[in-house]
């Protein structure tokens, strides 16, 4: 019950910092990561806000789990396979960044968008989702486990798949009976399995990452 209670109380606290970018983005003062090498300082600023849940979920944990802090939320990165697949993911990563800095024009926002796709959405989705929402719910059954922080990754990207328009009834009832909510209980269940299995959050998040990343084409 308690476990249940902190992972809404983070869905809340995380649904209330998407409101207010939504916000933000509405009265126009939101910096987009294509243009963040027009005002680069303005941008990091506005990440380190974005960044301020997983931030002190962080602070929380370190001296909670003390010793156990890396082992406890997936951070080391054991194993043949799990090193090897880090690295293939990695150098898909270079890879992306060189093209990008040899085609785009841009080369800052190249640079800015690695910062911000990889940090700024990838590991704070993952490690808030997948890491922190997972360990308090460590003791619960495995549906709960996967369902509830799940349906909490799928209802906040509602602003994201509404293109931070206009929320209306009709774009929610879209968002939830056309399968796009469920494709991303669906997806974040997949990353979820996926950090458990290989025993290390840092392969999903180099995953979605470099899923994010691939934006970059469309500069």
């Amino acid at each position: 019950m308690l476990g249940c209670l902190a992972v809404l109380a983070i869905g809340l606290l995380e649904f209330i910092s998407v409101v207010w970018f939504y916000r933000r983005v509405q009265s126009g003062t939101v910096i987009s990561v294509r243009l963040a090498s027009e005002q680069p300082t303005a941008f990091l600023c506005q990440c380190l806000l974005v960044f301020l849940i997983p931030a002190a979920l962080l602070l929380f944990f370190v001296p909670v789990l003390k010793k156990d802090f890396a082992s406890e939320l997936y951070f080391k990165l054991q194993g043949n396979w799990q090193r090897i697949s880090a690295a293939v993911l990695i150098a898909a990563i270079l890879g992306l960044t060189m093209y990008g800095l040899i085609v785009k024009p841009d080369k800052a926002a190249i640079l800015l968008s690695l910062f911000y796709y990889l940090v700024i959405i990838s590991f704070a989705e993952e490690f808030v989702i997948h890491d922190a929402c997972t360990w308090f719910l460590r003791h619960s059954s495995w549906p709960l486990r996967y369902l509830l922080p799940n349906i909490l990754f799928g209802a906040l990207h509602l602003f994201m798949d509404a293109h931070w328009g206009e929320i209306s009834a009709e774009v929610l009832l879209r968002f939830i009976l056309s399968g796009t909510f469920l494709g991303y209980v669906f997806s974040g269940c997949l990353f979820q399995f996926f950090k458990e299995k290989s025993g290390t959050i840092w392969l999903p998040v180099l995953l979605h990452g470099l899923m994010d990343y691939t934006g970059i084409l469309t500069y």
